[in-house]
């Protein structure tokens, strides 16, 4: 079976591009990996139009009945569709869905939220710092502290911990 090697190369460049625009986005703090939301979509919006004319242009050679399967292969290739099935299938159960800083009385204050999918709580996680100044804090510093609360996905109370200055004082499990 004979294969399409050019729009094999070009498939394989958009990939590797996709990667590296996700691997720089995870290494982006806060919310500055924000920018990608108005990277990625005209990145594949003008690879689409560039592979939509070149395959247009090479209809007679491309769709022979020798390359076919290559080709129709590649093409699924240069859209965004691999890449948002392998991002739904690979993603984590859980994810933080977000962090506060309380800075009170000398101490900091430092809540998680963590979440299973959107409105579904999975875990509520507390800290304390001995310091109002959180920002140049190091996270060893930040000791467990109140009542962590786990739900399964229906928001069902699994377990219950209550620490006091990062020493587990109960733990409960309900199922």
């Amino acid at each position: 079976m004979k294969w399409n090697n050019k729009l094999t190369l070009i498939a394989v460049g958009y990939i590797l591009i996709n990667i590296l625009f996700a691997w720089h986005a995870s290494t982006m703090t806060g919310g500055s990996s924000l920018i990608y939301v108005l990277i990625y979509p005209p990145f594949w919006i003008i690879t689409l139009i560039f592979v939509g004319v070149l395959t247009y242009r090479k209809r007679k050679e491309w769709f022979k009945k020798e390359i076919i399967f290559s080709t129709i292969s590649m093409l699924l290739f240069c859209t965004p569709i691999p890449l948002l099935a392998f991002t739904e299938l690979t993603k984590p159960e859980m994810t933080r869905a977000g962090s506060g800083y309380n800075p009170k009385n000398g101490k900091t204050h430092k809540t998680e939220t963590w979440i299973y999918k959107p409105g579904v709580i999975a875990i509520k996680k507390y800290w304390i710092l001995d310091s109002e100044d959180w920002t140049g804090a190091d996270e060893s510093g930040f000791k467990k502290d109140s009542t962590w609360v786990y739900f399964d996905k229906d928001g069902d109370t699994l377990k219950i911990e209550r620490y006091i200055e990062d020493k587990l004082i109960e733990s409960k499990k309900y199922k």
